[in-house]
């Protein structure tokens, strides 16, 4: 099994944050998505990362299902409970951070086109002000929920350093710092 990802992809530092967390041995594979790499349009016809390459050769696709199947793959993981209430609460804090990541990497494409400024831009900024500010009363549900959770607010000081969201935000801040000391965010660390 082998991860196709971007150095720099928030959505796949999650999945080798889980798989660290895990136990997983998470081979990566450095794809840049915006090349069409042969074999990433294999894996992923979307041309989008991360992408899993089983040993069989089939391909999951998109993180969130990524994280599902790394998940189902130790039997008793303690990062998500397996059902119930909580389960779908840790989805629903995944889906709140990815709708973050989502927004920010709008915001960069939209920047490298020149568009810094217009309703597009200034909504996206709202959902991810509005997104941190539900996120900050949903940490500690799960050790799932909280990763995705660092993943986003990292990704957001990485690629968007005067937003200052840790200014309304303490406990996702708190949250954050306790997460990047850990072995499996030290590891995941994006290049400078």
């Amino acid at each position: 099994m082998k991860l196709l990802a971007s150095p720099t992809s928030p959505y796949a530092r999650k999945l080798r944050v889980i798989a660290h967390e895990l136990g997983l041995a998470l081979p990566v594979e450095d794809t840049a998505p915006m090349t069409d790499p042969a074999a990433l349009l294999a894996a992923n016809p979307l041309g989008k990362v991360p992408a899993l390459v089983l040993d069989d050769g089939s391909a999951i696709i998109d993180s969130p299902v990524i994280a599902a199947f790394l998940l189902a793959s130790v039997p008793g993981q303690k990062l998500m409970a397996q059902s119930g209430h909580a389960h779908w609460q840790a989805r629903t804090t995944e889906a709140l951070a990815d709708g973050v990541l989502d927004a920010a990497i709008i915001l960069r494409f939209n920047m490298a086109q020149g568009i810094t400024s217009g309703p597009w831009v200034d909504r996206q900024y709202r959902a991810i002000e509005r997104a941190l500010s539900v996120m900050n009363t949903r940490v500690g549900g799960s050790g799932f929920g909280d990763i995705c959770i660092a993943v986003a607010c990292d990704y957001l000081s990485f690629r968007f350093p005067d937003l200052h969201w840790r200014e309304h935000n303490a406990a996702l801040a708190e949250l954050t710092d306790r997460l990047l000391a850990t072995p499996a965010f030290a590891a995941t660390r994006p290049p400078a």
